[in-house]
């Protein structure tokens, strides 16, 4: 069955790519930052060992333990990817901008403060998401094992 598990692991590194550009223009917020690259390779992580999982005879037959899990789980992760990396489309459109140096440059600061805040105004931070997706799909792998 294909629950396009390698798109979503791809779709969570590029978003970990993308929020690279986040740490050299917002130092305040580093360790958030990569405490978030670093949940989202562990998605990515977990997206691959799934996938490999239930491509194998003796867990694959099993996958019926996971179907109703994964057909949460998914589509909510490509929800909160697309709002993360929302965050880059405003970097390039947002009017309001950063005095400095470079004129022109996006007000990283603001982009990231107001995402985060839009999250959380949704029911969940983004750290606290990352990690329960994290710990969904682990968990997923655990049940699709026995």
């Amino acid at each position: 069955m294909d629950w396009r598990l390698l798109d979503y692991a791809k779709e969570a590194e590029d978003t970990a790519s993308g929020l690279h550009v986040f740490l050299g223009e917002i130092p305040q917020y580093r360790k958030d930052i990569t405490g978030d690259i670093a949940e989202l390779f562990a998605i990515s992580n977990a997206l691959h060992v799934l996938h490999e999982a239930l491509e194998l005879s003796r867990y694959g037959r099993f996958q019926g333990r996971i179907l109703k899990d994964l057909e949460i789980c998914l589509p909510s992760l490509g929800h909160t990817l697309d709002d993360i990396n929302d965050m880059f489309s405003k970097k390039k459109k947002n009017s309001r901008l950063a005095p400095g140096a470079f004129p022109g440059t996006p007000p990283y600061a603001v982009l990231w403060e107001d995402s985060l805040a839009d999250m959380k105004a949704q029911g969940i931070s983004l750290p606290v998401r990352l990690e329960l997706f994290r710990s969904y799909l682990q968990g997923m792998y655990d049940a699709l094992k026995g």
